[in-house]
């Protein structure tokens, strides 16, 4: 993937909660955490995370916000008609997490560099990806990917 990153316009599977990507996400990595099994009815979640400021024509008002677990550190975004995530907010909405099933060039993106939480896998991933477990671990290394994501994209200016 170059350095140059073209627009996308992300969304829920039905299309009603929409928005446009304008960057490069900070980090992606793999949850296998049960909240995020419960919100995307999957066995994980392949997620990109952006500066609030990367996302813009946010059309998201179609969309219910849920917190799974205290304290709320996450609000996760199921769309009212299809029922399929749309977008997460965290840091009082500054961060916004987007499952990479709503990016329409998956290709476009940077590979993830983690799994989280896979001490609550439901099937073995075969990669070459480090895989943490537990909650002081997995948001251990959250918060240093988002470091180095931050830190790459501030030297880059």
């Amino acid at each position: 993937m170059s350095d140059d990153f073209t627009s996308q316009e992300g969304s829920c599977s039905c299309y009603s909660n929409t928005y446009t990507i304008n960057h490069t996400p900070v980090a992606r990595f793999i949850c296998h955490c049960t909240i995020c099994q419960d919100y995307t009815g999957k066995a994980y979640n392949d997620v990109t995370v952006l500066l609030k400021s990367d996302v813009s024509e946010l059309n998201i008002n179609k969309t219910h916000f849920r917190r799974w677990k205290l304290p709320p550190n996450i609000s996760r975004g199921l769309c009212k008609y299809c029922h399929k995530p749309s977008i997460e907010m965290a840091v009082a909405g500054n961060l916004l997490l987007i499952p990479t099933d709503n990016y329409p060039d998956i290709a476009a993106l940077p590979e993830p560099t983690m799994h989280l939480f896979y001490n609550r896998r439901v099937e073995d991933i075969e990669d070459e990806l480090p895989k943490y477990e537990g909650f002081v671990q997995s948001q251990t290394m959250v918060a240093k990917a988002l470091a180095q994501g931050l830190y790459k994209r501030v030297t880059k200016r």
